[in-house]
């Protein structure tokens, strides 16, 4: 896997959006960890829940699937990026629009501020849009996976310009302020291109990493049915106040993160790694949430660096949880309750997609950094990382849930000791060994 992803084109962009999302990961954690006791009396329409829900979403999640999909598709679909130059304009443009949304929401709040950060913001996802549909048209093989990107980008587009009609609408007196277009907006973001970029990396990366080839696609097939038809039964039930098609989709929605699940099983046991394809689903989580003491010298590069299918494992069981807080939801079993919509969305944007990028950008740093990571010393500490996102955000899950502050706290502590934690080890690669130059 290392040959198919170094010295790539993409390469020193790709790292920039995945260290920058690291630091909007930073960010996020402390931005929770200061503000906790804000979700017990605040709703997600609050300036600061805004700022931090788009922190998490844009600047973290977002720009880190999008350093993934540069670093990856060029190299696994046989093509160049279509403009390295665009990228570079799109990272600008969207680190800019980005900080300064989360500012004019929160710190600062401006309302003219907001409209032009929201319009670069726009800006660069239009321009990543474009790029990433140009190079996967170009690819020289279209499976499922490039399906899901295809439509991904699509949605994310839409997402943008939702955003910035709800820009003009919160600073408009005109029209009454409903949770509609909010809920809808967020759902083209997870449904739509959160969730559709996740399982095709999934379905095309992990299987490259476990060096596994020819796998049964009849789980992710069913994924990617099942959860194109809960976006739109999502939307079309928000757009006809159409209650039961909400609950139908929820209860869908969990099925085709079960099925999703079933397919990252069913590829860790095609792996040609004894470990993976003996130990079970959870044995294989648990394995890293007790991590082994740190490897000898005599170790290999490979047996030493790290992998994403743990983060990519527990990222589908934070999915599983999400759909089925969505179901009890929509289905009126716990009532207007804001503490179970809170816990909803964290464990489906920090648990389901965050544990995923993070299990990404981990894996992929050591890969396109792997004779620095060969030499660097291994620390009992750097096995903390995947434990130590996992804790946290159970913990903000369960607190939220639980209507707890001091829990939120303490989850937001342990989040912010592990994305500090990652962003220094991920720092110290790229110093140790220059990125990768593009050809």
């Amino acid at each position: 896997m290392s040959d198919r992803l170094s010295r790539i084109p993409g390469a020193r962009i790709g790292v920039c959006y995945l260290l920058t999302s690291l630091g909007f990961w930073v960010f996020f954690n402390t931005g929770i960890l200061i503000w906790h006791q804000h979700f017990e009396i605040f709703y997600f329409r609050e300036p600061y829940i805004l700022a931090l829900t788009h922190l998490a979403a844009l600047g973290w999640l977002t720009t880190g699937l999008m350093g993934v999909m540069y670093v990856t598709l060029p190299a696994t679909l046989g093509v160049r990026p279509n403009s390295l130059r665009m990228a570079h304009v799109q990272y600008w443009l969207q680190v800019v629009g980005i900080a300064g949304l989360a500012l004019t929401m929160s710190l600062v709040p401006q309302a003219r501020g907001r409209i032009v950060f929201g319009l670069l913001t726009l800006g660069a996802l239009v321009i990543f849009v474009h790029n990433m549909a140009a190079t996967v048209g170009r690819g020289k093989t279209w499976h499922l996976p490039e399906a899901h990107f295809v439509m991904a980008v699509f949605y994310l587009a839409i997402t943008g310009l939702i955003g910035m009609s709800y820009v003009f609408y919160l600073n408009s007196g005109y029209v009454p302020q409903t949770m509609v277009s909010l809920k809808v907006h967020a759902h083209f973001a997870g449904l739509g291109w959160l969730a559709l970029t996740l399982m095709g990396l999934t379905y095309k990366l992990l299987p490259l990493e476990l060096g596994v080839e020819n796998v049964p696609q009849r789980w992710s097939l069913a994924a990617s049915v099942l959860i194109n038809v809960v976006f739109w039964g999502v939307f079309f039930s928000y757009a006809y106040d159409w209650p039961a098609l909400r609950a139908a989709s929820a209860v869908l929605g969990l099925a085709g993160v079960v099925c999703h699940a079933l397919q990252v099983w069913t590829i860790a046991r095609f792996s040609d790694a004894p470990a993976l394809s003996q130990s079970g689903f959870f044995a294989n989580i648990w394995a890293h949430v007790i991590p082994s003491p740190p490897m000898g010298e005599a170790a290999s590069g490979d047996e030493r660096r790290p992998g994403s299918l743990p983060y990519t494992q527990a990222s589908c069981l934070f999915g599983v949880a999400a759909t089925l807080l969505a179901s009890l939801l929509t289905m009126g079993a716990v009532g207007d309750n804001f503490s179970v919509e809170y816990a909803y969305s964290y464990a489906a944007g920090a648990g389901w997609f965050g544990l995923y990028v993070t299990g990404q950008t981990v894996w992929l740093l050591a890969v396109l950094h792997d004779d620095a990571y060969e030499h660097a010393p291994e620390r009992a500490w750097m096995h903390l990382e995947f434990p130590g996102q996992l804790a946290g955000t159970l913990l903000v899950t369960i607190g939220l849930l639980a209507g707890m502050a001091l829990i939120v706290a303490l989850g937001a502590a342990v989040n912010l000791a592990a994305s500090v934690l990652v962003t220094a080890r991920s720092l110290r690669l790229c110093w140790a060994q220059p990125a990768m130059v593009e050809r």
